[in-house]
């Protein structure tokens, strides 16, 4: 499982859907919380699974960076008022119990089962932010993948796409997509919003296969949830499912809402507190 991205309604579909399907261990690839509503309660269902292998993902890095000196260079830029507006809402709605509980957690990760070694990475095993593991990236960076050691198998997420490749030596490479945000640029596919996620069947001695799987849940209740949670930016949330594209990086989008609702000055003031504390 990956980016979940704060979507709680998407993540008990999904936790459902395994478990009708004999799910017996979960592994997280990382980015849990944000730009969604879901804080606590999606820790404590990620913490009620099976789940050995948790890792964290570029935007569960954002809760323990240092936010001041980096928001003060680059306060003029949306995205900065975008993500302390973000972190503002985690840090007040979140058990700090999960927010240490998440600062233990790797960026990769590496297990076997029977005899297959598996490397496990929100992107690549040393660095989980980045673009070069986009499906039609080149051979090359998924190779640089899986060579730290001979592994046999690779499972990252973090682009949000549903994919099953090879290295150039016939390794495996598998990405379970995104539970709450899956991506596509092509047109026709977009419309697909249900949560991806990947089931690899494994018997004593053998690799058995992989079952991509996608699952239906109600979108309107994720909203409901936004809403009632009064989520920073629920316009562009909402916009994220019925466009089927972040806005990360969306500048008009999100000059747009923090003119509207005076985003930038909260930020100052918060960013001012902080620096008090």
């Amino acid at each position: 499982m990956s980016d979940i991205h704060g979507n709680y309604t998407a993540f008990k579909r999904v936790v459902e859907d395994a478990e009708k399907e004999g799910v017996d261990e979960y592994w997280f690839l990382g980015d849990l919380l944000m730009p969604g509503p879901g804080t606590n309660s999606i820790l404590e269902l990620l913490d009620s699974l099976n789940a050995p292998i948790k890792l964290r993902g570029n935007w569960d890095d954002f809760l323990f960076e240092d936010i001041l000196p980096i928001s003060k260079a680059y306060i003029d830029e949306p995205q900065t008022t975008y993500i302390v507006e973000l972190y503002k809402y985690i840090y007040n709605h979140l058990d700090p119990k999960y927010i240490e509980e998440m600062r233990q957690w790797p960026i990769s990760s590496q297990t076997t089962i029977g005899n297959f070694k598996i490397v496990l990475a929100h992107n690549y095993p040393k660095k989980n932010f980045g673009h070069e593991l986009l499906p039609y990236s080149k051979q090359a960076d998924f190779d640089n993948l899986l060579f730290t050691d001979p592994f046999d198998i690779a499972v990252y997420g973090h682009v949000h796409h549903q994919l099953l490749r090879t290295s150039s030596k016939d390794q495996l490479i598998i990405n379970p997509g995104s539970i709450g945000q899956p991506y596509t640029a092509w047109s026709k596919f977009s419309a697909d919003r249900r949560a991806q996620y990947a089931i690899l069947t494994f018997d004593k001695t053998s690799y058995r296969g992989i079952d991509f799987r996608k699952v239906a849940y109600s979108i309107d209740d994720e909203l409901v949830l936004a809403k009632a949670s009064e989520l920073p930016f629920y316009e562009l949330y909402e916009r994220i499912f019925t466009e089927g594209k972040a806005f990360t990086h969306n500048n008009d989008a999100l000059n747009e809402i923090i003119a509207k609702y005076d985003y930038k000055p909260d930020v100052l003031a918060y960013l001012q507190h902080l620096e008090n504390k």
